[in-house]
C-alpha cells in the first residue's frame, strides 16, 4: 500500500473509531478498553524499564521487546476487541502488517493522550 492510502486508511480509522465512540456513549454500550503496545525503547524512561506514566494510564499496557512479541501482542489485544494505540517502528509495522486498525502515535506523549481519548 502506499503512503498516500496508508494516511487515507488512518484517517478513515480515525473517523470509525470516533464514530464508534459516540455510538457507545448514545447507546449506552461500554466504549471498547484500550490497549497501549509500545516498542520497549520508547517506554523506558532512563534507568527506569517502565515510565511511570505508564503505570497510571486506564489501558491495557505492554512493552514489545522484539518484532515477535509486537506481532503478538496487536494481534492479541485485537482479537479481543481492543482499542489499539501503537508507538514505534516495531509496533507500528506489526499492526500494519497484520492489517489492525490500530491508532499509530508517534511517541509515548502521544501515545498517552490517545490512550485518554
Amino acid at each position: 500500500m502506499t503512503d498516500l492510502a496508508n494516511i487515507i486508511a488512518s484517517v478513515v480509522v480515525a473517523g470509525g473509531v470516533a464514530a464508534g465512540g459516540v455510538l457507545a456513549e448514545e447507546t449506552g454500550a461500554p466504549a471498547p478498553r484500550t490497549a497501549l503496545v509500545i516498542d520497549a525503547a520508547a517506554g523506558n524512561d532512563g534507568r527506569e524499564l517502565l515510565d511511570p506514566r505508564l503505570r497510571e494510564v486506564d489501558a491495557d499496557v505492554r512493552l514489545a521487546r522484539t518484532a515477535a512479541e509486537a506481532r503478538t501482542d496487536v494481534r492479541y489485544f485485537a482479537a479481543l476487541g481492543y482499542r489499539v494505540v501503537v508507538t514505534g517502528p516495531q509496533t507500528s509495522a506489526a499492526a500494519r502488517a497484520a492489517g489492525i486498525a490500530a491508532v499509530r502515535a508517534p511517541d509515548l506523549v502521544a501515545a498517552l493522550a490517545a490512550a485518554g481519548r
